[in-house]
């Protein structure tokens, strides 16, 4: 057995792209060495800006021999397909073949011996190739050749271990030759390093400052983060993203405490977030008692110098001090200007070459709004001047600035020049939510105006053809799909989005009308995947949901969710499982195949069995209450009464051959079965659920 290390080192890799470099890595190798024949023990992946290294344990030296059969053609083929079997395949002659004799008749066939390979000659082939072909998102050519990399690659590193023999591996990309070496951090200790194994790897990187494994250099910086905060007696704000990347920035992680001029904090919390966050990589941090933010901030460093930091710190304040100015400069400008003053510039400002301006957007998504509070049977007399305002801090220079910060800022300047607070809120919370883990507005004039904006979103490119793909979705419409049922469901909006929609293409200029139900159709069967997707993460049974949601005309999300609940919870009760056990056995018998004349009337004068009797007058009762109404409570005391049917259904079961040889007796038990299935029919199909 043998171990192997390969470890890529080139110019600084963006943190972004860093783990899924490494997960590629990872799986092109073992994907390669395992259709090689090559095995091993385990491979550990790990990365950090300038590398990514891969480190195989238990590996065999060599393949095993193998014997690959390579069935040809029949015998009695012609020529030109014999003699194309043996090209393809590298054979000599046809004397070199076998004749296998079976079902489909004499066949040539070719064994073909593979001899045993060693790791040390098959390596070389694959992490060329994978080098080579290696995915990013962006990439460069650097030198005379032609290879592709993130940025230019420096070293490569590529080693056998085995019986305390160290082999370097025979590669070359561009004149880029594998050693047994690699360097230290660039700054701090830029020394070659001999790696005489495996385990020598990690310590002879440490002892020249540099932490390779990305899980050890996010633990250090939390224990040094840690004990800053004890020492200060602060809070540092919690951002999981922002470890991860700055983990990505460093090899020899330093965190640092720094200060800014106090002066800023009369800057809104979230442009100072912003500042420390999207440009300068620094956590923020807040007092323990107040929670308010202070004007402190944490650095993390990559380099150590003798001064304690102070020469680090000092720079990384001038820095982010040029930052707030520009902030403040920004905040200054835009608290001069009426809001409402960027409504008409907003006309000025494409939207998309096929929808216009920005300010049609705002414009439809009023209408939308007003015809959303109408249909829910809302008051909100606010909607007007929320839409004229909801856009307009797209146009000013902070968020120009911080795109993050649109609807953030925009709330901020409403509410200093006095609009209501349920204006400012809707226009600070209408994008929400963004991703899964955001919340959804809670207010009224807030969702609305949030359900209004991705229903436009998705009417309107849907209107001009602009869809998703596969895994292309420019425009962010699976997003906004998602966002949409979450609003929906987690505000407990109780309409027919199906309907709400075509009234929506009916007010719409943006299609002729022989286009509307077209149009509809698609964007109602995209919603309806989003809805699924919603059930399935938030672990709902999907076999409850398609026994309960159908892709009909009449599509009201909320109330569907509220039954696939209801639903959930009744088949754990006794009655209900019962019931779908009962069901579950006229279901099996009213299969199409077994009988296609499963409806009709009934008639009571044929019956041969006060068994027949029972049942049927039990449905009797039981259809004179069946409603079609989708309160829930309605729903789950119906159910309960249905349930009752689980008796009298067993004993016809055990008492009747529902296949009489008479063909009238026959065709009327199917009559009966399939009105017991109708009771249910409107509140699930039972075919589509499994005990």
């Amino acid at each position: 057995m043998s171990d192997f290390i390969l470890e890529l080192l080139s110019e600084e890799i963006p943190s972004r792209m860093q783990k899924q470099a490494s997960e590629y890595l990872h799986r092109e190798f073992k994907q390669q060495t395992e259709d090689a024949g090559l095995e091993f023990g385990q491979i550990q992946s790990f990365y950090s800006m300038r590398r990514l290294t891969l480190i195989v344990t238990n590996m065999k030296s060599q393949t095993a021999e193998m014997t690959v059969e390579k069935l040809g053609p029949r015998v009695d083929s012609p020529d030109n397909a014999i003699n194309g079997f043996l090209r393809s395949n590298n054979i000599k002659s046809i004397d070199d073949c076998d004749i296998l004799d079976d079902k489909k008749g004499k066949r040539y066939r070719y064994i073909e011996i593979v001899p045993a390979k060693t790791a040390i000659t098959i390596l070389p082939q694959i992490i060329e190739e994978i080098i080579r072909k290696f995915s990013w998102p962006k990439s460069m050519r650097w030198g005379n050749g032609n290879s592709r990399w993130v940025r230019p690659l420096r070293n490569i590193m590529a080693i056998i271990y085995e019986d305390n023999s160290v082999n370097k591996l025979k590669i070359n990309i561009e004149g880029l030759l594998a050693n047994d070496f690699t360097f230290g951090h660039r700054f701090l200790k830029n020394q070659k390093i001999h790696i005489k194994g495996v385990s020598d790897y990690f310590e002879a990187l440490t002892n020249h400052l540099v932490i390779a494994d990305q899980g050890q250099r996010r633990e250090l910086i939390l224990e040094q983060i840690s004990k800053i905060e004890k020492k200060f007696d602060i809070s540092v704000v919690k951002d999981e993203k922002l470890l991860e990347e700055v983990s990505g920035l460093v090899e020899w992680p330093i965190a640092l405490y720094a200060e800014f001029d106090k002066k800023f904090l009369n800057l809104p919390d979230e442009v100072l977030q912003t500042s420390m966050r999207s440009h300068q990589k620094y956590f923020s941090v807040i007092e323990k008692k107040t929670k308010n933010l202070t004007n402190k901030f944490i650095l993390i460093s990559n380099i150590q110098i003798p001064d304690e930091g102070n020469s680090v710190i000092l720079g990384n304040q001038r820095v982010l001090s040029a930052r707030l100015y520009d902030a403040k400069y920004f905040w200054d400008r835009d608290i001069d200007k009426p809001l409402i003053d960027n409504l008409r510039l907003l006309n000025s400002v494409t939207y998309h070459q096929k929808l216009g301006s920005l300010g049609l957007k705002v414009e439809r998504i009023e209408l939308i709004a007003l015809e959303l509070e109408r249909t829910l049977g809302l008051n909100l007399e606010n909607i007007p001047i929320a839409a004229k305002l909801i856009k307009n801090d797209l146009l000013s220079e902070m968020v120009g600035e911080f795109p993050d910060l649109q609807g953030i800022m925009g709330s901020y300047y409403a509410e200093l020049q006095g609009y209501d607070e349920d204006v400012c809120d809707a226009i600070k919370n209408h994008y929400m939510p963004v991703t899964p883990r955001d919340e959804t507005p809670k207010k009224a004039l807030s969702f609305c105006l949030s359900v209004a904006d991705k229903i436009d979103t998705l009417v309107s490119f849907w209107s001009i053809g602009e869809t998703p793909t596969g895994s292309k979705d420019p425009y962010a419409l699976r997003r906004a799909g998602n966002g949409l049922i979450r609003n929906i469901i987690e505000n407990e909006l109780d309409f027919d989005f199906a309907n709400f929609i075509e009234k929506i293409l009916q007010n719409s200029d943006l299609l002729k009308k022989q286009e509307h139900k077209s149009v509809r159709d698609e964007l109602i069967n995209f919603m309806n995947e989003r809805f699924r997707s919603y059930i399935l993460d938030n672990k709902y049974n999907v076999r409850i949901c398609d026994a309960i949601f159908h892709d009909d005309d009449c599509v009201n999300y909320y109330m569907t969710l509220s039954r696939i609940q209801l639903f959930s919870q009744f088949i754990k009760t006794d009655n209900g499982l019962s019931l779908l056990k009962a069901l579950k056995r006229i279901n099996n018998i009213l299969d199409p195949s077994l009988s296609k004349n499963t409806f009709g009337q009934i008639d009571k004068k044929i019956f041969t069995s006060d068994v027949e009797n029972n049942l049927y007058t039990g449905v009797e009762k039981l259809r004179k209450k069946k409603s079609k109404s989708n309160d829930i409570k309605e729903i789950r005391k119906y159910l309960n009464d249905v349930s009752i049917l689980a008796e009298p259904i067993n004993d016809f079961f055990e008492n009747i051959i529902v296949n009489d040889e008479d063909k009238n007796i026959r065709a009327n038990r199917f009559f009966l079965l399939n009105s017991v299935i109708d009771l249910t029919s409107n509140i699930f199909d039972i075919s589509k659920i499994e005990l």
